[in-house]
């Protein structure tokens, strides 16, 4: 059977004309706001030179010279190295030769083929799930304009987390178990949030062994539990150090485990308080706006989908982020990608489809601004 390539080439579409006009809105903001990042951040580079390619300094930000600077020294570059499992910046590192070494270009390099992956993996999976072109694009779409989609394409590990988890439920979803498991094994390997995507995949073996004693569906959470003992292992027995040090760099960095939903109630309270109100405000909303639509996408859509989201949204609320409790919930956000399909039914109106268009337009603007001038929006 020939392949349609009508629908990969619109995919391809929509990551080239939002990315291209992200990339100059960016470049555009910094030159009318050109202030010296090192003189003000210079405890965040871990030694990384600034960048001098102007079209490339404005993804330069918070968490990526810190990637950099494992890509290039490994995790012996600064204390709190470890708070990230090693494929990302292993990548950017193995990439590097490609753009004479620069590894701020390799980063953004696998992070936009990353995210192309994810716009592919979506479309697929809305095509299959809501059976619906219109609804298929209409996810990809949203993803790609969504207030803080510039994290997929930045120097960032979610857009290659996120097309592990997308593959993986997908291969679930056709009962590809191994496949399912790879791709687990994947996200795994690149944020630490990666091994609780073995709680939907041990709930999808479960239902189907029950329903139709299909042992292979074990496969699916086996696999991705391997993947997830790899860098614990790494750390051990490559690093001299204890496992536990990973959870020690990652609660420096992040915060503490708290009570599922107390980081929410700081968080008013420090707004009510004046305290880093932009902030707490920021980060509350979109904790608020998906805790919603997480409720949603556990009554609409295939249980598998509901699992995920909540197993992900649980894990989130009950982080006690610093400085704010609710530290990058607006990035974080992003891996609950099942919102996007429920988002693309709505939009099948004409009027929900433009307020969910215009609406995220004007967020990635001005959220993508921040970001480029240094501003935190997570």
């Amino acid at each position: 059977m020939k392949l349609n390539w009508k629908p990969y080439a619109k995919i391809l579409l929509i990551f080239l004309i939002t990315r291209i006009l992200l990339g100059v809105w960016m470049w555009g903001v910094r030159q009318v706001f050109p202030n010296d990042p090192a003189s003000i951040t210079s405890k965040l580079y871990k030694g990384i030179p600034v960048e001098t390619n102007s079209w490339l300094e404005v993804w330069q930000r918070w968490d990526t010279p810190q990637y950099q600077a494992i890509a290039e020294r490994g995790y012996a570059a600064f204390d709190t190295a470890l708070f990230t499992p090693p494929l990302f910046p292993l990548l950017m590192g193995r990439t590097a030769f490609l753009f004479g070494g620069d590894t701020l270009a390799s980063g953004l390099f696998v992070a936009g083929f990353s995210f192309l992956t994810c716009l592919v993996a979506i479309y697929l999976i809305g095509r299959y799930e809501l059976e619906d072109e219109g609804g298929a694009f209409r996810s990809a779409l949203y993803l790609a304009i969504f207030p803080t989609a510039f994290f997929l394409s930045a120097a960032y590990s979610e857009s290659l987390f996120l097309a592990g988890a997308m593959l993986s439920l997908y291969s679930v979803r056709r009962h590809h178990w191994v496949s399912a498991g790879l791709w687990g094994a994947l996200a795994a390997m690149t944020r630490i949030t990666g091994p609780f995507l073995v709680v939907p995949l041990v709930f999808a073996a479960w239902q189907a062994w029950r329903n139709n004693g299909e042992w292979r569906a074990w496969f699916a959470p086996l696999i991705t539990g391997l993947g997830s003992l790899i860098f614990p292992v790494y750390v051990w027995f490559g690093l001299h150090q204890s496992p536990l040090t990973i959870l020690a760099a990652s609660t420096t960095r992040g915060g503490r485990l708290t009570f599922p939903g107390l980081n929410m109630i700081e968080s008013a309270t420090r707004i009510l308080h004046g305290q880093l109100v932009e902030e707490n405000v920021l980060e509350l909303f979109f904790t608020v706006f998906f805790i919603i639509l997480t409720i949603y996408v556990w009554k609409k859509l295939p249980r598998l989908y509901g699992v995920y989201s909540v197993t992900l949204m649980l894990l989130f609320v009950s982080r006690f982020g610093n400085p704010q409790p609710l530290v990058s919930m607006a990035r974080y956000v992003l891996e609950i990608f099942p919102v996007f399909l429920l988002l693309a039914v709505w939009g099948s109106k004409a009027w929900i489809n433009r307020l969910i268009l215009y609406l995220s337009v004007l967020g990635l603007l001005f959220l993508s601004a921040q970001f480029a001038i240094w501003g935190w929006v997570g």
